[in-house]
């Protein structure tokens, strides 16, 4: 049976497999990293984030936690290019 539809694009994966939220400056805040689990993680979340804007949220999900530098982050496209080949040879062979 051939594939009738395919997604294809860049997950954001965090070190820690888990979402992160950051309030980078007062009155921004931002959810990312669902390590591709984005569309229920992303509605969910999205809900906690808007009532918490709005002053009805408790306490959120996940800790609001300070923006860090990935380590080799510079070479990102190199190992993540390699990956994604491997596994699509892996696709292709079997």
């Amino acid at each position: 049976m051939p594939i009738e539809y395919r997604w294809s694009g860049r997950v954001a994966l965090t070190q820690d497999f888990l979402p992160h939220v950051h309030e980078p400056a007062p009155g921004l805040s931002m959810l990312l990293g669902y390590n591709g689990r984005g569309i229920a993680l992303a509605t969910s979340l999205g809900r906690h984030m808007a009532a918490r804007l709005a002053g009805q949220g408790g306490d959120f999900p996940f800790p609001i936690t300070p923006l860090r530098r990935i380590p080799l982050h510079g070479l990102q496209r190199l190992y993540l290019g390699a990956g994604i080949a491997w596994y699509r040879l892996l696709d292709a062979l079997f």
